[in-house]
């Protein structure tokens, strides 16, 4: 499993993920049950674990996949290119 802490060394997200990436934008991506979605550095889960595969984002956009399908979403979770 595996988690998140700050630079000082706080726990910010427990060891619950089994899988994580860096973070990116101040976003990074976590999955669970087999479902991706991303954490900001509080820990928080901003963008819901929906996805069935995921990246890390660069100028504010990364691509992930849903039933097959790939899309674009932005660091709100918002698809910009793809479908709804």
């Amino acid at each position: 499993k595996y988690g998140f802490i700050d630079t000082t060394g706080k726990l910010v997200s427990a060891c619950q993920w089994d899988d994580a990436s860096f973070f990116s934008e101040g976003l990074a991506m976590v999955k669970k049950d087999g479902k991706y979605g991303f954490i900001d550095t509080a820990g928080t889960l901003v963008i819901p674990r929906q996805w069935d595969d995921a990246s890390y984002f660069s100028e504010g956009l990364t691509w992930v996949k849903k039933d097959g399908k790939w899309r674009v979403i932005d660091t709100k979770g918002n698809i910009v290119i793809g479908v709804q």
